[in-house]
């Protein structure tokens, strides 16, 4: 059976910037969704209003959707696209224990650890991850900007005999409505490289308060990623992928691909979330220590941002005290 002859029904849990800028794409291409929030206040608004996704040459397209918190349970559904931060998973493996096993889920985390908890509630023909190297923002609970182009590859974590067809037939539509997207034989190798690349641009952006493309124009932060990034790399190698110059390239290219987007760690310190930094950094740390490889930079970075996020959060419960 072709996979362009395959139909999917899916389900986008979460209702960040990835989570939004994937279902307005589903939507605005002629595909049902349901959309999975956090709160219920979001979900309202998404009712109300409508999902807006402001396109790379700047138009404004809104479109209904159906939005429900997760409190509601999880729509019926056989693709379920998990775009939550990896701080989320744990209180939703419950509910993905209960999906079908005909269901398959797409894991789109940054960092690393999530294929292990996923393992917990999901079987491995259920479990399927994507790397996302494309820049959203969101604006607000209804609104998303699109913010740079990049590449989707989805697979299994490690190779599997036979490609997956529901996975396939995702793949496969979305190359058609313009996505640039690809179905690799095993994810891992993949996440350990956007691994690399979100603890290099993620952190020193939050800690600097900038925008991606600014760790370009300062020799200054280039040397300061360059050295995070050989720390990274023996960390990678030690533990069996190989990372090399090209993957270096790679991250200046992510760095200027998507200049104007905000880190998801800036916008989390910014909005007195708690970041994902335990989960980036602090996986290399912890790596590190199991291999005998040294990242003190990495160590440094991690108690930096847990330090700012800290302080920006005391900051926030100090404002909402003095308003209230």
């Amino acid at each position: 059976m072709q996979s362009e002859a395959i139909t999917f029904h899916p389900v986008v849990i979460g209702g960040g910037s990835v989570g939004l800028l994937y279902a307005a794409r589903f939507l605005l291409n002629g595909q049902s969704v349901e959309l999975v929030t956090r709160s219920r206040e979001q979900a309202a608004l998404l009712g109300e209003r409508g999902l807006s996704l402001y396109t790379l040459d700047g138009r404004r397209e809104t479109v209904a959707v159906n939005a429900s918190p997760i409190e509601d349970g999880l729509p019926a559904g056989d693709l379920y696209l998990l775009a939550v931060k990896q701080t989320a998973i744990a209180e939703l493996l419950p509910l993905l224990r209960q999906l079908p096993r005909s269901a398959r889920v797409l894991a789109l985390q940054n960092g690393m650890g999530h294929h292990e908890r996923l393992a917990e509630a999901l079987a491995p023909e259920q479990r399927f991850y994507a790397i996302n190297t494309e820049g959203a923002r969101r604006l607000s609970p209804t609104d998303v900007e699109h913010t740079g182009t990049g590449l989707l590859r989805v697979g299994p974590w490690t190779a599997e005999p036979v490609r997956d067809p529901l996975i396939a037939a995702f793949v496969a539509w979305a190359n058609r409505c313009g996505i640039r997207a690809e179905y690799v034989d095993a994810v891992e190798p993949y996440a350990w490289r956007k691994l690399l690349a979100n603890a290099l641009i993620n952190p020193l952006t939050a800690l600097f308060e900038i925008p991606n493309g600014m760790l370009l124009d300062s020799p200054h932060t280039l040397r300061l990623m360059r050295e995070l990034f050989d720390e990274a790399a023996a960390v990678s190698n030690r533990c069996g992928q190989k990372i090399d110059e090209a993957d270096w390239q790679e991250i200046v290219s992510i760095c200027r691909n998507t200049s104007r987007n905000l880190s998801s760690m800036l916008q989390d310190i910014r909005r007195h979330n708690r970041t994902e930094v335990d989960a980036i950094n602090g996986y290399l740390v912890e790596k590190g220590k199991r291999t005998g490889t040294p990242v003190p930079l990495h160590e440094t970075l991690l108690r930096a941002v847990l330090l700012k996020s800290g302080m920006e959060t005391a900051k926030g419960e100090a404002a909402h005290d003095r308003s209230g």
